[in-house]
Parts: C-alpha cells; sequence; structure tokens
C-alpha cells in the first residue's frame, strides 16, 4: 500500500535530497540509519523520475532488481533537481505514535523541592517598607533578596502584584523564588517527570501537594531522523555545524507536546507546574540540555559532567513559566545515564537482601546488578536489532507491528497477533519482541540452525543461487496487504545473535565481578525490556539460565519511576546522586576476555532432540 503522493520543490541549491525535502514538508519518512543509505526503510516512488539525480551505488546495493524495476528510490540519496511528487509506502512512513512507558500510576511520597507560598501583604506607609520586596522579606523572613535576582522573576513580580500584596511565590529550596502568581494561587502545584529515551520519550504530570500522577503521554523520540541509535545521533552532532541545536530542537519540541498533551488532558495550565525532573541515557541528556556529545562517541567515552544540573525552562526551550527548574539526573558514565540510576532509585536494588539483576533493554541494554549494597554495571549494544531497526522487516512496537509468534511444528504455519490500537488491521512489520519469537520458534521448530544457518532442508526456507537459505516468510504478502512479505532473513538472524551474545556476555561478566553464581531475582523493565517473553530469550541465549532460576519481575518504566521519585521527594534525589558514585562500572570492551569470546558464544543454545 503506497500512500497518496506530496508536491515537493527543491530549495535554491538544488541539492536537496527527498528525505530532507520531505521533513521540510511535514512527510515523516522512516530512517532507522539516519540517512546513510544503509538500512533501506526510505524507499519512496518518486515521479518525475527525471527530475532526480542517478541512482547512487549504495541505491543498487540496498533495492531489489525489482524494486528499481518498480521505481523506487531511497529518500536519503535521491536528490531533487526540480518539481517531484513523492509517494510513500506504508512500511517507509514514520509516526510519532508510541504505545508504551504510559502504564504508570500511584501515589508516592511527597516531600517536594519546591512548594507555593500565599502572601497577603498589604503596603502601608512604614518608612522602612521601601519596595514590594522588602515587604514580602518582612511577612516571610526567609525570603532573602538574592532570591529575586532573576530579572524575569522582578518582571512576574510586577506584573502580578495587582497593588492589594495578595501574591503567591513558587519557591525552590536550591534556587529561591522560581516563580511569581497574582493572588492566591495555591490550589495546583504541579510537575512533570521525563524519561527520554533512544527510541520512546514519556512524561508523567504529578500533583506536588497530594503525588498523585494525573496523566501520562508518550511518543517516539524525534531525533531518530537522524539514526535509530545513539552513535548515529552522536556523529551528526559531531559533524555537522548546528548538529547538537538540531537534534535539541527536535527533542524539545517533543517534550513540548507531551507537555502539552498531558496538561490539555487534566483541565490545566503551563503556569500551574513548578518544577521538571528528567532521566535519560547520558547522550539523550547532553541533547537536551544542548550539550555536544562528541566526546561520547569514542574512547574513553566520557560525559561532559556527571553530576546532577539545575535548569531555566527558558534556557532550554520548555513551554513552562521561564524560571521554572528542569533538574536534570546525574549518570554514571558515557553509556549509563541518570535512566540507570532512576532505574537503581525506584527498584531500591541495592537496599534488599537478595542478589538482584535489573536489565533495562532498549536501543541500549543497561544492566545492573547488586550484591546486598554493592552495585556493578555494565551497558552493551543490543537494541537496533531489538527495537526493530536493522532487520529487513523491524519496526518499532506501534500500531500494525506483530509482537507475538507461534509456528506449528508439523507444517511451519505461522501464527501471530498484532498491535492493534488504530484503524490499522494488518501486519507491517516485526516489532522486537516480534523477531524474538520469531528466532525461538523458529529454532524451536528446526528452520534455525545452531550456528544461525536455516535450515535449507524444510519447505519454505528460500535459498540462493548456491543452495544456501536466505529467508523465511512468516507473512505473505497477501496478508500484509503492502505487497511485500514479512521475512526473516539470514542477515537479520546474524543481527540478533550479536545483540543477544553481548547482552548474555554482559551478564555473565558482571556475575563474575560480584562473584555471584546465580540471581535471587531478576527485574526486566524498559520500553521494549518489559514486553517481550523473556522465556524464549533465554531459549535462544540472550539470558543466562543462571539470572532467570529464581523471582522474574516485570517492571514497566523503572527509569520513568525513579525520575517522579525524585520529582515528589527531594530526599530521593539526594539518593540520586549518592548511587551515581556508588555504581562500579564494568566497560564490556576493555574486558580481557571479551573479544575472544564473543566470537564462541553466538551460536544458539542446543534443542533438546537436536543432531
Amino acid at each position: 500500500m503506497i500512500e497518496p503522493p506530496t508536491a515537493l520543490e527543491p530549495n535554491e541549491s538544488n541539492e536537496t535530497n527527498i528525505l530532507d525535502l520531505a521533513f521540510y514538508h511535514g512527510l515523516s519518512i522512516r530512517t532507522d540509519c539516519g540517512g546513510k543509505g544503509l538500512c533501506g526503510k526510505c524507499k519512496v516512488i518518486v515521479i518525475p523520475p527525471e527530475n532526480l539525480s542517478p541512482i547512487t551505488e549504495l541505491e543498487r546495493k540496498v533495492l531489489s532488481s525489482t524494486d528499481l524495476a518498480q521505481g523506487f528510490r531511497l529518500a536519503c540519496q535521491a536528490i531533487a533537481k526540480g518539481k517531484v511528487s513523492v509517494s510513500v509506502p506504508i512500511d517507509s512512513s514514520d509516526t510519532p505514535e508510541a504505545n508504551a512507558k504510559t502504564d504508570l500510576e500511584g501515589n508516592f511520597p511527597v516531600d517536594p523541592m519546591v512548594r507555593r507560598l500565599f502572601i497577603d501583604a498589604r503596603p502601608n506607609s512604614n518608612t522602612e517598607h521601601r519596595d514590594f520586596v522588602s515587604i514580602l522579606r518582612k511577612v516571610d523572613p526567609s525570603l532573602n533578596y538574592d532570591e529575586f535576582w532573576d530579572p524575569v522573576i522582578l518582571r512576574d513580580l510586577s506584573a502580578n502584584w495587582k497593588g492589594n500584596g495578595s501574591i503567591t511565590l513558587v519557591k525552590h529550596r536550591k534556587k529561591g523564588v522560581t516563580g511569581v502568581l497574582p493572588g492566591s494561587s495555591q490550589s495546583m502545584s504541579l510537575g512533570f517527570a521525563v524519561d527520554i529515551g533512544t527510541t520512546t520519550v514519556a512524561a508523567y504530570l504529578c500533583d506536588m501537594v497530594t503525588g498523585n500522577v494525573l496523566g501520562a503521554s508518550s511518543c517516539a523520540n524525534p531525533q531518530r531522523r537522524y539514526g535509530e541509535d545513539v552513535i548515529s545521533r552522536i556523529a551528526f552532532s559531531d559533524k555537522n555545524e548546528n548538529g547538537t541545536t538540531a537534534l535539541k530542537d527536535l527533542i524539545i519540541e517533543g517534550v513540548n507536546c507531551l507537555i502539552g498533551e498531558c496538561l490539555s488532558n487534566c483541565g490545566a495550565k503551563s503556569c500551574d507546574v513548578d518544577e521538571v525532573a528528567l532521566v535519560g541515557n547520558t547522550t539523550m541528556q547532553h541533547l537536551f540540555c544542548g550539550i555536544n556529545p562528541r566526546s561520547l562517541g569514542g574512547a574513553p567515552y566520557l560525559p561532559v559532567s556527571r553530576e546532577a544540573a539545575d535548569w531555566r525552562a527558558s534556557d532550554l526551550g520548555l513551554n513552562l513559566n521561564p524560571c521554572v527548574n528542569v533538574h536534570t539526573f546525574p549518570v554514571i558514565s558515557g553509556f549509563l545515564g541518570g535512566d540507570t540510576v532512576g532505574a537503581i532509585l525506584w527498584d531500591e536494588t541495592n537496599r534488599r537482601d537478595e542478589t538482584t539483576l535489573l536489565v533495562d533493554i532498549g536501543t541500549n541494554g543497561e544492566l545492573v546488578l547488586a550484591k546486598g549494597a554493592e552495585l556493578w554495571a555494565t551497558s552493551c549494544a543490543t537494541g537496533p536489532a531489538f527495537e526493530g531497526a536493522h532487520i529487513s522487516s523491524g519496526m518499532r512496537a506501534v500500531d500494525g507491528a506483530i509482537n507475538r509468534i507461534r509456528i506449528d511444528s508439523t507444517d511451519f504455519n505461522v501464527s501471530y497477533d498484532v498491535i492493534r490500537h488504530e484503524a490499522i488491521s494488518f501486519p507491517r512489520g516485526l516489532c522486537g519482541s516480534g523477531v524474538i519469537d520469531a528466532v525461538a520458534e523458529m529454532r524451536k521448530v528446526g528452520l534455525i540452525r545452531q550456528n544461525g544457518r536455516l535450515n535449507e532442508a524444510i519447505p519454505g526456507v528460500i535459498c540462493d543461487s548456491k543452495g544456501i537459505g536466505r529467508r523465511f516468510t512468516l507473512v505473505t504478502s497477501d496478508e500484509t496487504g503492502t505487497g511485500s512479505s514479512i521475512d526473516l532473513t539470514l542477515d537479520d538472524i546474524r543481527e540478533v545473535q550479536l545483540a543477544k551474545t553481548a547482552l548474555n556476555l554482559g551478564i555473565k561478566y558482571l556475575m563474575a565481578s560480584a562473584d555471584v553464581k546465580q540471581v535471587d531475582r531478576l527485574v526486566l523493565t524498559g520500553a521494549f525490556g518489559a514486553r517481550f517473553d523473556w522465556k524464549n530469550a533465554v531459549a535462544i541465549g540472550m539470558l543466562p539460565v543462571s539470572c532467570v532460576s529464581g523471582a522474574v519481575e516485570i517492571v514497566a518504566n523503572a527509569a520513568g519511576l525513579g525520575a517522579v521519585l525524585a520529582l515528589l521527594d527531594s530526599k530521593s534525589r539526594k539518593r540520586a546522586a549518592a548511587l551515581a558514585q556508588e555504581v562500579r562500572v564494568l566497560e564490556l570492551s576493555e574486558h580481557p576476555d571479551f573479544h575472544t569470546e564473543f566470537p564462541f558464544g553466538v551460536d544458539f543454545p542446543p534443542v533438546a532432540g537436536e543432531l
């Protein structure tokens, strides 16, 4: 299925590719590789073809002969030389939707960093009251003049004081007065906890008085147009003069949309918001604050700062009162960010008697092991495969994504479940949980050998001219309604093998570092980590058996819960700062055995009865 064409016109330089033109005109196209011409997910039909640059070698490599014959081009490679019309196949279209991270609710401890003060200060002729600030200080001696240094606060003070002295101040324990509101505005004091993931962004609107979560909203990270993983975004930020600004503007725009949506749904206004607490991986937090993350792109992968920071909303570009405080979490290392600190904070991983392994699998995999009060952590590159990127029929977990698969061992018929929230009723591709299910089921019925090769002896395995199995069709083109089938290819299996091996070795090395033979408690969290079948993950060797022999718990978004805790409770914020310093970091790339053991770990575990 191909969407109706959209007319695009190049800029004056005549050197604009279709992908950039499409974004400029509000037409969303997938670009999992960040526009490098590697993933093939941005294929489009462009007419008239004579108004395009010649087909590139990358396009000939990525697109099939059938695609080229039908007129498909890669949007990231084809340059418009004149006015064109672009049609986007449903498989290539992008969407900001995200079906994750919003199922967070409950009541939390309340001791926030901010409070609202209603002051009924009536000026009189007393000469000691020389200005309005001195009147406020007289009514509340804790208010120091230094707290009014910000010109924005003074301007708001003049705008909101009606002459009768009644006014509401928003006072922050660390930053002083951060807001001035007219009259008695004590009825509502709200805050936002924000979790910025590489793939999914979520915002939680919280009542700073009662500790209740009032609403939540999520979207796909809009930075994905420059690549699905942090390395692609770091490279874009470093190599382009305005790269950091472009990525910052995108994520700020996304967060502003979520804030507006939550406020609208709850009948609240931006002036009701008194503080924001934010977590994310180290790269996402850098980019949110407009900090160039180039130091994270190469060894020794150092963040600019590991400390928590407090920003003004206006300095970041958030659509809130200018001086609203935005608290960003401390980070542990270059690849263990505030989201990992938030997850530990919520789970109280280091305050438990049992040995706990916390696994957050997203576009990057973060692992935390607690043995009593001691904490070890590492990260591994897992997500591009498990989030749907780098998989030929892969996609995010949105409408139309297959998230569950079963294969009959007698006739190899495939049945599946599809995520359906909107009108889309046909399968469009495989999300991460569907990929794991597909590999596990194909291993179980013998379609995939232990070394990862497809079993050419089984009907349905499609081979190349040399007789090597190249793909197996899970869903026919008739079922998808798009003209393309949904396959699992030999290259896809290789991607899964690489990702599962990195995660498996990361867990084993953590356990060895802590001298732990068996985990008492496994916690799976994250947009993807909380939604896949962990038993199938064990079956393909993604999770070692030693880490699932005890209790297995699923927490939808431990990082977001940690952000809520720190927003509502000042003591939690102090704990987060301490946790970031206490974690011992294990760098997998520096482990003496990692590179030698990795090749031996890519095989799948044996299946019962397998020869």
